[in-house]
């Protein structure tokens, strides 16, 4: 692994837990202090992270983490619903027996209301279960696609998404997607994706993100706390 690389991974890994802070403004100086490395290997990690959207570079001003708004959430919902449904139902065809097993892997791991550690294990459960039903769909602009979807919605889920207690209604749906897809019926499969991503949108549609996008403290380490309502949709 090049230092390049290890930069972008841990960076990468950092403004997905918001660890680097949405909304705040780092300069290279910081960066290099904080992962120990020269400005060559900042640089282009920033840049490929500013391609994936999320880090912002500003000519003049520096790097600025990406963001949480209410637009961008908005959107990456809708188009979760146009891809989801659709990588399930070609998966529901293409996919290999290893593949399947993945799928029903990546399903099945249910986390426990009010314990961080549990639920941020569920979004990584959750983030690749949804990256193997793109991977078994054989659709490479799909897995690119789903891949950078649910690395910009899981920043959302750490940080604004209140730990309430879905975890066995969100293990049901995927288990109901994944035996669609085991049976090989590509029109359930995209029926129970739809649900699934419906579902969602609903338990989270009283979030509430400031108006102009949630941003935070300028400085990397400072967390973040934004209460969000809650609804049961039982």
């Amino acid at each position: 692994m090049t230092e390049a690389l290890r930069i972008y991974s841990l960076m990468r890994n950092d403004i997905i837990s918001c660890d680097l802070v949405p909304g705040a403004a780092v300069s290279e100086a910081e960066l290099c202090t904080r992962y120990k490395v020269s400005r060559t290997p900042v640089r282009e990690a920033c840049r490929r992270l500013q391609e994936e959207g999320l880090l912002q570079i500003v000519p003049f001003r520096g790097y600025f983490i990406s963001p949480l708004t209410t637009e961008e959430y908005r959107s990456l919902n809708e188009m979760q619903l146009v891809l989801d449904p659709a990588a399930a139902a070609m998966a529901a065809e293409r996919a290999s027996d290893e593949q399947i097993a993945n799928i029903e892997r990546w399903a099945n791991y249910i986390y426990y209301a009010g314990e961080k550690k549990s639920y941020e294990t569920f979004l990584e459960w959750n983030r690749n279960f949804h990256i193997e039903i793109a991977q078994a769909s054989g659709n490479e602009i799909m897995v690119e696609m789903t891949v950078n979807l649910q690395t910009r919605l899981i920043r959302y889920f750490y940080l604004v998404i209140s730990m309430a207690s879905y975890g066995k209604e969100l293990v049901e749906e995927h288990q109901a997607m994944m035996r669609a897809i085991r049976a090989r019926k590509p029109a359930d499969a995209r029926d129970r994706a739809t649900e699934h991503v419906i579902r969602t949108m609903e338990r989270t549609s009283l979030i509430r993100i400031p108006q102009g996008g949630f941003r935070g403290d300028p400085r990397p380490t400072t967390s973040i706390r934004v209460r969000a309502e809650r609804r049961s949709i039982d």
